[in-house]
């Protein structure tokens, strides 16, 4: 019976509150009760008093121990309901972590994949500008040996030209 659907409480009163037996673990014919959940609560071993007041005029007559029954049958069924909610929300909850999950491996496998790329441009990069600096160095170098060599046929001709001038001088053409 779900709460809507409740059209009325009832109440039991009884014609005097001090009949009952003061030993609620024995029935009114002194057997042991049942030793359960459900028969636990000393009014589930008194006997039902023939008042019954209704509050609403469309609910109609129902014993203490069928309204118990139904009342236990609903708890368990809500207790059974909430169990599969937080199970389905458990499940919901654990996909979308799944998927959270597969979308942050996605984003860094697309980031490793970026960055390889980018990884070997660099090295590509790096390549060309370290062969361009080992051809100036060559080039570089082969310079300075022509300069070299370009001093010294400089100081090659100084000399054979001071020497011309010398064995001029000594020859008195000058």
């Amino acid at each position: 019976m779900q709460p809507s659907e409740v059209s009325g409480i009832q109440y039991l009163v009884p014609s005097n509150p001090y009949s009952y037996s003061p030993h609620f673990g024995m029935s009114q014919s002194n057997k042991p009760a049942l030793e359960s959940k459900r028969f636990s609560d000393p009014a589930y071993n008194l006997s039902v008093p023939p008042q019954l007041h209704k509050i609403s005029p469309y609910s109609s007559c129902i014993s203490s121990n069928s309204t118990s029954d139904e009342a236990d049958e609903q708890q368990l069924s809500l207790i059974i309901e909430r169990k599969q909610r937080r199970m389905i929300s458990n499940r919901e909850s654990a996909r979308r972590s799944r998927m959270r999950k597969q979308r942050h491996l996605d984003e860094l496998w697309a980031q490793v994949v970026w960055l390889r790329n980018e990884n070997h441009q660099l090295i590509d990069k790096l390549n060309q500008v370290s062969d361009s600096h080992e051809k100036v160095l060559q080039e570089n170098t082969q310079l300075k040996e022509e300069a070299s060599e370009l001093r010294q046929m400089i100081s090659d001709m100084r000399l054979s030209s001071m020497n011309l001038e010398d064995v001029a001088l000594e020859h008195g053409l000058s």
